[in-house]
């Protein structure tokens, strides 16, 4: 069997009606919550995909809300999409996602794992287009990716301050 190739991944993505929001169905939703729970307990939290599972869940829900139900970098106006799995992952036609840190761990060790600092990203937008930058030093590119930073900055900042949030993240810590 031939590799999937790039082109053909966009073109599934972008067929597949629940390409960004697969993960985030409580049926799938699982991975998501055993990937975070290490980042966590990074940041000092006792926390455990079982013990914590319903309340992760919903953390994962409200930062993927925040960012409009897409990956952290995604951008409208193009025919097929810019956000995409890595190579090993082309074969899935909806995206894998990876929990990027806005404030990159690279740059800022003392608060990478931080809850509020974790946003979730497709592989291309993780690897390619952030790759250990913070977050504000990638406005300069401008434009289109510019704006959705600051929107999904907005938005995040908004569901920080709430008190559904405040509420949430308190049982975790």
């Amino acid at each position: 069997m031939n590799k999937p190739k790039l082109i053909d991944h966009r073109k599934a993505l972008s067929e597949n009606a629940d390409a960004y929001c697969h993960e985030i169905l409580d049926s799938n939703i699982e991975r998501l919550v055993k990937s975070l729970v290490p980042h966590l307990k990074n940041a000092g939290l006792k926390v455990s995909p079982t013990k914590n599972f319903d309340d992760l869940s919903q953390i994962i829900k409200l930062l993927f809300s925040a960012q409009e139900d897409r990956p952290f970098f995604h951008v409208e106006g193009t025919e097929m999409p810019l956000c995409w799995n890595s190579p090993k992952d082309w074969d899935k036609n909806y995206i894998k996602y990876e929990w990027g840190h806005l404030r990159s761990r690279n740059q800022a060790e003392d608060k990478a794992h931080k809850l509020e600092n974790l946003g979730l990203y497709s592989a291309r937008c993780n690897q390619h287009i952030q790759t250990s930058m913070h977050i504000e030093e990638l406005m300069v590119y401008g434009g289109i990716l510019a704006q959705r930073i600051s929107n999904v900055l907005t938005l995040r900042r908004k569901l920080f301050e709430s008190e559904e949030w405040k509420t949430l993240s308190c049982t975790i810590t």
